[in-house]
């Protein structure tokens, strides 16, 4: 019988599959989708290679895992950010703010390499689902600002909010990336006069 690492088996086997997705979120970074297979993850993780299957069928369902599991770390954070703010033009700039310094902070980065993964169409769409999920604050802020058709205006600003993660990730500074993109989502373009 394997030794058991924690109080309880369910701890235990709880710990092992975020060493699992730990390890493979490492790899993914250092050497993106190549480097992700069940001997470098386990080796990675310290755990044996039969490891891998008791939690996981396939290198597929270990991506998965880690793309919801970082939806819900960034879906967590978004929230806490926006827990207890009232006014909704609030909302949005922090918001864009939090989007913007997650992204510097480097919780955005995993995104790339796991688009690259060609993944069964279920998959895919089980992951469109959760991102759509992420969208929902972003949604309930511009309804409450009163915009009609709040889904389809969403998706506009998501669009602009994906262009200011770009800049981001391209070095620019977060917060002025941040201010830049509320001054779109509000006033517009800043013309000259």
């Amino acid at each position: 019988m394997p030794k058991i690492n924690a109080p309880t088996v369910a701890e235990h086997r709880s710990a092992r599959r975020t060493a699992l997705l730990r390890a493979t979120e490492t790899l993914l970074l250092e050497s993106g989708l190549a480097g992700v297979n069940p001997r470098t993850v386990c080796e990675r993780a310290n755990l044996t290679r039969s490891s891998f299957y008791d939690y996981f069928n396939s290198k597929d369902d270990l991506l998965v895992a880690v793309a919801i599991d970082a939806f819900e770390q960034w879906d967590r954070e978004i929230e806490a950010e926006l827990s207890g703010v009232e006014r909704p033009m609030d909302r949005l700039k922090i918001l864009i703010e939090a989007t913007m310094r997650m992204t510097a902070d480097g919780k955005h980065d995993i995104a790339a390499p796991l688009r690259q993964a060609d993944l069964a169409p279920t998959h895919i769409d089980d992951l469109m689902t959760l991102h759509d999920t992420l969208m929902r604050p972003l949604q309930r802020t511009i309804a409450d600002l009163g915009v009609e058709q709040p889904e389809r205006f969403a998706g506009l600003a998501q669009g602009v909010m994906s262009a200011g993660i770009q800049l981001v990730q391209h070095g620019l500074e977060p917060q002025a990336v941040a201010d830049d993109v509320f001054r779109m989502l509000t006033v517009g373009l800043p013309l000259p006069e």
